[in-house]
């Protein structure tokens, strides 16, 4: 895709699942990366990974609910690589009770990683991006984010907000050609989902009837329009949120 290739990519949560999908993506693109986690090694042994077929590719770790550490993860690239083309929002995660059961704890750890950190981490590349003369951002929300689904109050949550985030953000800085958008995915094949359904939480023999292609997504699916969104192919979209769900956001009720 056009205005990919030698861009620096900055892919949050990049070591696994929907991130990692993301990340191989954009390394196909030619995009130069770098790829944060919670832990270094584990950061350091996917960019070995992806180093093996190619990739220009650097392991980051750090904890994105703490600002300070989001300030020094763009500091260093913008340092290293001389400017920040796109960032990837990615790092999340899911917490599956009832919703009278959630603690203010799971709360605050939850959103403080699905929408805190997607905030911060957005402000502190572009104030970058600003003074380059504009960028691409693109959060990770989900089908949750209008379909909602029981047990999963708090990620429900966050995602619709991660949506309002994008719109907002997008109004506010296309004055400084920094564009916005967000892709939704449904249900992909990742270890959070096999978890979900070797949990008993996820039955996809059910969920099937109001998921119109009756499959699940690859990472790389909702990789393909990350890149989209992220390049110069997209460069009329902003305030997007585009939902790569197999159809499931616009099917009204179960079909065998």
């Amino acid at each position: 895709m056009r205005g990919i290739k030698d861009k620096i990519a900055v892919v949050t949560g990049g070591t696994r699942g929907i991130g990692r999908g993301i990340a191989q993506r954009l390394a196909d693109e030619g995009a130069k990366l770098v790829i944060v986690g919670t832990n270094m090694e584990t950061a350091e042994k996917t960019a070995r990974e992806m180093r093996l077929d190619g990739a220009d590719v650097e392991a980051y770790a750090a904890d994105l609910r703490n600002v300070s550490e989001i300030d020094a993860l763009m500091a260093h690239v913008h340092d290293a690589y001389g400017r920040i083309d796109i960032l990837v929002n990615n790092a999340g995660v899911q917490i599956r009770q009832w919703a009278v059961d959630f603690t203010e704890k799971d709360y605050d750890f939850l959103m403080d990683l699905n929408l805190k950190a997607y905030y911060f981490t957005a402000c502190a590349a572009a104030k970058y991006m600003k003074a380059q003369g504009g960028g691409a951002i693109v959060c990770v929300s989900s089908g949750n984010s209008t379909c909602f689904t029981s047990r999963r109050s708090l990620y429900n949550i966050s995602k619709a907000a991660v949506n309002a985030l994008v719109g907002t953000l997008a109004v506010e800085w296309g004055r400084f050609n920094i564009r916005v958008n967000a892709v939704a995915p449904g249900y992909v094949l990742t270890d959070m989902v096999k978890k979900g359904i070797d949990d008993g939480v996820i039955d996809m023999e059910t969920n099937f009837k109001v998921i119109p292609i009756k499959r699940m997504l690859s990472t790389e699916e909702i990789g393909n329009g990350v890149c989209f969104l992220a390049s110069e192919e997209a460069s009329g979209v902003t305030g997007q949120t585009l939902f790569i769900d197999g159809g499931w956001s616009r099917c009204g009720l179960p079909e065998d």
